[in-house]
């Protein structure tokens, strides 16, 4: 069975043993049987990492060491210590937003979700072992005063829309990750700030519990007293003056505040030279926090030493079980260890396996930055009634089109439907259509399709993902019928009418021929027909408006013929072109 997992903000210190035996008690025979599967994949492998480095020759030893030499060095060489990094992330999100509309879950453990799936917990729950991805029953024997709350995901949408025009002040290409989760830099905004900022601030207190951030102290302070509309009792309402200064750490701080102040929730921050650094910070001062990495490469490498691998996202129970199978259980021991890594991994895990080591951001792409895919899915209990599976389909098709269209995304090219059985077993099925996904329509449409296809099958979990995207900056490609239709439909602007000739001479054999394009190619087909005997060989490459020359597959012979062109001759009507090679064959 898989051990528990208390890598999560507000969890440690917990007895894992004991809440591990809770979760191997109440888990059903199907995932038993799933997670045994996945431990032995993972055994499996670790035993050929071992096995692996064991019957590793020494040349091969010295090469893999030269090899992460040389990856070092030039992996050092691109660190850059110059930016201001900040990664914001919510408390608790979900489970916060409802506390706040809700006084009373505010000093209980509760939890968002079902009994099939949590999606959060609150802090106070998590001291029990109850965390987010746990089906909602067994979160109840760990903690059978739970509370849980059903998701309102329109309404967490909406608050984050909020904050996020907040921190869009600061950063104009704020990258929100998730409905939680912001990466700002604020680089260019520190280096622009010279001077300290003041801010209003209002806090709530007197008998209405309603309203947040609450007041400690109210000694000195100016307020304005009346019923609430929500309970009905007395509210207080106080305010002062909050000042923040101009470095990088007093502006986080400002952000914090701006956000509590508008929307009641609290968020803490990491603060560092790259996201990936500030990530990890992020969880360090939880909850209501920030966390400050210099940008310094020996304060950096002194913060990663004893930092546990887990702690790095990217690294999940699989890979921290391949690196543990080489001793390495922290950040420090990758470095210590990394001329294991090209006996083991590939080119690419290598490199980003060291990357972490060094702790420099991921690799950067060549490819377009802009989001791949969206997707939305949803968890239930397991059932195979179709009418049932329809409804969360129909409900899935719709949130994901809301998403595409906060996106800027007009559609995407390729529909996949992911199925989680009532085994745990995972499938996907993919479609793409001729055309581009843009309507809730086609969502539905095609998605429903490929869930048709696995009908009688029980399923526990069903999503839907739009990928190969198609954004509103982008142009439009032409189609053929395109193409088509603007050829039919647009006429030719001639300045001069007299320049229009009665005749044009044939490309190959030179006769003048009725300036009509069908007589032309009729002719110029016969030709090509005395020809094919014992001629030359003939190309007609293109009968259209030409800027880069088309390529044409043709079969290959029997035997191999190498071409040499001999000459090439067009001719035009109006905008369209017909370009003829004449090749030898020798």
């Amino acid at each position: 069975m898989l051990t528990f997992n208390d890598n999560k903000a507000g969890m440690t210190g917990l007895d894992k043993e004991k809440i591990t035996k809770v979760i191997e008690e109440n888990t059903s025979a199907s995932y038993s049987s799933f997670s045994k599967k996945q431990q032995s994949r993972i055994d499996e492998k670790v035993a050929e990492i071992r096995n692996r480095i064991d019957s590793a020759t020494k040349e091969q030893k010295q090469n893999a060491e030269s090899l992460m030499k040389n990856l070092e060095i030039r992996l050092e060489s691109s660190r850059d210590l110059s930016r201001d990094c900040i990664c914001i992330d919510m408390d608790a999100y979900f489970a916060a937003v409802e506390m706040r509309d809700n006084p009373a879950l505010r000093t209980i453990p509760m939890a968002v979700g079902t009994s099939a799936m949590l999606s959060t917990s609150n802090y106070l729950a998590r001291r029990f072992g109850v965390r987010a991805g746990m089906p909602g029953f067994i979160s109840k024997k760990l903690c059978p005063e739970l509370t849980l709350v059903p998701g309102n995901y329109k309404k967490y949408s909406e608050v984050s829309h909020q904050f996020s025009q907040i921190f869009m002040e600061y950063d104009g290409d704020v990258g929100m990750m998730s409905l939680d989760e912001a990466y700002i830099d604020l680089t260019e905004y520190v280096a622009n700030r010279t001077e300290k900022k003041t801010f209003k601030r209002h806090r709530y207190g007197g008998e209405c519990p309603c309203w947040l951030p609450r007041v400690e102290s109210t000694e000195n302070l100016e307020f304005e007293e009346s019923p609430c509309k929500k309970c009905g009792k007395n509210r207080k309402i106080y305010f002062d003056d909050v000042e923040f200064g101009i470095g990088r750490e007093e502006v986080v701080r400002e952000i914090r505040f701006r956000v509590e102040q508008l929307t009641g929730l609290t968020c803490s921050a990491g603060i560092a030279a790259n996201f990936m650094l500030a990530k990890i910070c992020s969880d360090f001062n939880k909850p209501n926090g920030q966390f400050v990495l210099e940008n310094d490469r020996e304060r950096i490498m002194d913060f990663l030493e004893k930092l546990p691998i887990r702690k790095v996202g990217g690294i999940g129970r699989v890979s921290e079980a391949h690196l543990q199978s080489m001793d390495i259980r922290t950040v420090g021991d990758m470095l210590l260890k990394k001329s294991l890594f090209p006996l083991c991994f590939s080119q690419l895990a290598q490199e980003s396996f060291l990357r972490i080591a060094l702790g420099l951001p991921g690799r950067p792409s060549s490819s377009d930055p802009r989001r791949k895919s969206i997707s939305v899915e949803r968890t239930f209990s397991p059932t195979s009634d179709f009418g049932l599976l329809c409804e969360e389909h129909l409900e899935i098709c719709r949130m994901l089109e809301e998403d595409i269209r906060k996106s800027g995304v007009t559609g995407g090219k390729t529909i996949t439907l992911k199925l989680k059985l009532s085994s745990f077993d995972v499938l996907t099925r993919s479609l793409t259509p001729s055309e581009v996904v843009t309507s809730l329509e086609d969502i539905q449409k095609f998605s429903f399709e490929l869930l048709e296809k696995e009908k009688g099958k029980e399923i526990r979990l069903l999503g839907v993902r739009l990928s190969q995207l198609v954004f509103e900056d982008e142009k439009k490609s032409k189609t053929i019928t395109d193409f088509w239709n603007d050829a039919k439909t647009k006429k030719e602007i001639l300045e001069d009418p007299d320049d229009i000739m009665c005749t044009r001479p044939c490309p190959i054999c030179g006769a003048d021929i009725e300036n009509r394009l069908e007589i032309l190619n009729i002719h110029v087909d016969e030709c090509i027909q005395k020809m094919a005997d014992d001629g030359p060989e003939l190309i007609c490459i293109s009968v259209k408006k030409v800027e880069k020359k088309m390529s044409i597959k043709r079969k290959a012979p029997e035997k191999k013929i190498r071409r040499r062109r001999k000459w090439r001759r067009s001719i035009r009507f109006g905008r369209e072109k017909i370009e003829f090679y004449l090749l030898d064959l020798y």
